[in-house]
């Protein structure tokens, strides 16, 4: 069905437009993470704003495409954290509305509301435009490598995207976050890499 849509998706003025999109959202995330930035250890600030940087590995990726180029590495960075913070923060507002309660102020509902839809459309993206992405073995370790890291400085060192009030469950966050990195590259291997190693598109 995707590769019925490739002379769409991949058309030089969609791929543009999803490049504008990609570059306000990514510049809005990290605009929203900066009060939390401002109190955080400089040696941490690229691990932080873990959305934003998904956003911005496929802004990269979109604007390699449109100059008709292509980065494997970029590529599995891009899927891999588009899926796994994507779904991450969707679960994570749906638990935060869940704490509200039924009289939350409706700015509040209506602003978790909003990062799901964002956050889910991120996920979409990655699945969306999987078909045309190259991985190596080489990009895959290497993603491997920065999306633990990522989430060790996130729950080892507690750097964690803030919300407060699901701090007392921050074990459980960070154990379903492990587990949400390996189902994404497992996801990626099968739907990727798998592909990419059987074709011969890709060399160490």
């Amino acid at each position: 069905m995707i590769h019925m849509l490739r002379p769409f998706l991949t058309h030089r003025t969609v791929l543009v437009l999803l490049f504008i999109i990609n570059l306000f959202g990514t510049i809005y995330g990290y605009v929203w993470y900066e009060p939390q930035l401002r109190d955080t250890p400089l040696i941490y600030w690229p691990f932080v704003p873990d959305s934003p940087t998904a956003s911005f590995f496929f802004t990269v990726v979109l604007g390699l495409w449109i100059a008709g180029k292509k980065s494997p590495l970029m590529e599995t960075l891009a899927f891999v954290t588009l899926i796994k913070y994507g779904v991450w923060a969707v679960i994570m507002n749906i638990l935060f509305l869940r704490e509200l309660g039924p009289d939350a102020e409706t700015f509040t509902v209506l602003m978790a509301v909003m990062l799901m839809v964002s956050h889910g459309a991120m996920a979409f993206q990655a699945m969306l435009y999987a078909p045309f992405m190259t991985w190596t073995v080489r990009s895959f370790v290497l993603t491997l490598i920065w999306v633990i890291h990522n989430d060790v400085v996130d729950y080892v060192l507690g750097q964690w995207p803030r919300y407060p009030s699901l701090a007392e469950h921050i074990a459980w966050i960070g154990y379903g976050s492990f587990w949400l990195t390996g189902i994404c590259f497992f996801m990626g291997y099968h739907i990727i890499l798998r592909t990419s190693l059987d074709n011969k598109f890709i060399r160490m």
